[in-house]
Order: structure tokens, then C-alpha cells, then sequence
């Protein structure tokens, strides 16, 4: 009987729950869905989200250069009030600009369902970002909201924003249930095991859903197809692509970009490939994945 080997980490135990596809998989379960929702949110009795369903993609229009976010929720709080909740996991240049388009976007779409302007029910857009979007004075949780700038009352609910800078978070904060999902979104690939500290049974029950050998290989391969058109978007083809952009304005515009977009691509293909050559993956599902060709592959092993 084969034995599938996942090229991650060695002895990593727990997959990148901020993975498209491993964020998918952990909240698609309703109650650790609502629970890490009233964690975020830090919402006041009375007002926490009791109940949520699943916006189908077809009823959602696709946001900017076709990309989706990672869920669009209806949710309803104790009050009985409903809302539209939109969860993005990216950060990306001009992404502050795009977040607010997000929400216009999803609030005035809705009129599409044959709603009055009196039936348009609010929007929050949730943003988990790995990177630094806001000044450090500005804490890992922002919640942004319009207000009267005079007497700072608001008035206006239909539209706000919530940012979560993970990178801001600090591994030894550990004080409430906010925190404790916060450190399993930033720190659970680095793991071995839970910290002491987290008692939530729905952090701890998604720490077990992210155990990387608890996942069949058709998961294992949505997961590093997602890994891979993440790193080319956010790290290194971003770079490259600044880097192409530089040397464009000596040698010109056009060559400078495609250059630095071909230098990105190539070197991630290669650090893909290595990473499962040390794995031992058999050369055809090498090549699948990376395109790379037979013989660059060969000479990969050499190194």
C-alpha cells in the first residue's frame, strides 16, 4: 500500500490554518464559526451572534480580478437583528482601498436580489492579514466605523470594517478568548501542541482538525495548490514584480516587469521542487505540480 508523504516542515504537526483551504475546512463548522466571530467581534450580551447561514456563491457577485473571499455569511444576533458578514484573508497592494470596495460592493449588490433600500441589511467586512496594514499605535484588532466627526456618534451602520494584524499579536498575551484564537491563527504551525492556556474547546477541537495526517491526500493537494497561489500573489512575485519595476526604468517599463514577474515564478517553482524531492515525491508529481521539466528537476537533486 502506498504512503502518502505531505512535503511540509519536518515533524510539523499542525497545517497553516490561515491556508485558504485549511480556514475553509475549520469553519465550515457553524459553532466554532460563530464562536471565533464573537471572539473577533468582542460583541456585548445581547448582540452576540447566535445563528449563521452560508451565502452560496452564486448569489455573491466575484470582487476584484475574479478573486472571492473566503466566506460570506448572514448571521443574526441575539436581538434577532441579521447582517452580512464578508471574511477576507489577504493583504495585497492598495488592500485598504479594495476592503472598502468589498463592502460597498456587497451592500449595493444586494438590491440585485430584488431587495427596497429600506431591506439592505449592514455589511462587515473582516480582513485577516499577516502583514502590517495600520501604525504600530494602532492595536491587532481595529474596528472601523463611520461617525459624525463632531460629536463622534454614529449614525451611519451599513457599512464597517474590521482588521486583524496578526503579525501584531505577541505569543505570550494569552488572556481571553479573543487571544486564544488569535494564537492558533498565527502561531499552530509552529506547534507541537496547544499552549496550556487555551481551555476553549472550539480552539482546541480546530487544533485537531489541523493535524496534517488527520487530512486525506486530495485535501493535502487542495491545500498546497492554495499554498502556492498565496506565496505568488503575496510574497514572492510581489517582490520580484517591485523588483521588476525598478530596473524597468532603466532598461524599460515592460521588459523590467516581466522579468521580475518570470524570476518569481521560477524561483518558487524551485523551492516547491526541492522541498519534495527531500520528500522523496516520484518525479511525475513533481513535474505536476511545478511545470518544471524532467531534466531541470535532475538537476535539482545535485544540490
Amino acid at each position: 500500500m502506498a504512503i502518502y508523504v505531505y512535503y511540509v516542515r519536518i515533524m510539523q504537526r499542525y497545517l497553516d490554518p490561515t491556508n485558504d483551504v485549511a480556514f475553509k475546512k475549520l469553519f465550515s463548522n457553524k459553532a466554532r464559526l460563530i464562536d471565533l466571530l464573537n471572539a473577533i467581534l468582542r460583541l456585548e450580551s445581547g448582540y452576540r451572534i447566535m445563528d449563521l447561514d452560508y451565502i452560496p456563491t452564486e448569489q455573491m457577485p466575484l470582487h476584484i480580478e475574479g478573486r472571492r473571499s473566503i466566506f460570506d455569511l448572514k448571521v443574526k444576533d441575539e436581538k434577532g437583528h441579521w447582517y452580512i458578514i464578508e471574511m477576507q484573508r489577504k493583504m495585497g497592494k492598495d488592500y485598504l482601498n479594495r476592503a472598502q470596495y468589498y463592502g460597498c460592493y456587497s451592500y449595493v449588490s444586494q438590491l440585485k436580489e430584488r431587495l427596497t433600500h429600506s431591506d439592505l441589511l449592514p455589511v462587515v467586512v473582516i480582513s485577516i492579514i499577516g502583514t502590517k496594514a495600520f501604525p504600530k499605535d494602532i492595536p491587532c484588532i481595529s474596528y472601523h466605523h463611520l461617525k459624525e466627526s463632531t460629536t463622534k456618534k454614529q449614525y451611519l451602520f451599513s457599512l464597517s470594517y474590521v482588521f486583524i494584524e496578526l503579525s501584531k499579536f505577541n505569543n505570550n498575551q494569552i488572556k481571553d478568548n479573543t487571544d486564544q484564537w488569535l494564537h492558533l491563527l498565527k502561531y499552530a504551525p509552529d506547534e507541537m501542541e496547544p499552549p496550556k492556556e487555551i481551555k476553549n474547546k472550539c480552539v482546541l477541537s480546530a487544533y485537531e482538525d489541523l493535524e496534517q495526517f488527520r487530512w486525506s491526500a486530495a485535501e493535502h493537494d487542495d491545500y498546497i495548490r492554495s499554498r502556492l497561489a498565496q506565496e505568488a500573489e503575496e510574497g514572492i512575485i510581489e517582490a520580484k514584480y517591485e523588483e521588476g519595476l525598478a530596473k524597468g526604468k532603466e532598461e524599460g517599463l515592460a521588459k523590467g516587469k516581466e522579468e521580475g514577474l518570470a524570476k518569481g515564478k521560477a524561483e518558487e517553482k524551485i523551492k516547491i521542487a526541492k522541498e519534495m524531492l527531500s520528500n522523496n515525491e516520484p518525479i511525475e508529481k513533481i513535474i505536476a505540480y511545478t511545470q518544471l521539466s524532467k531534466e531541470e528537476i535532475e538537476r535539482l537533486k545535485s544540490y
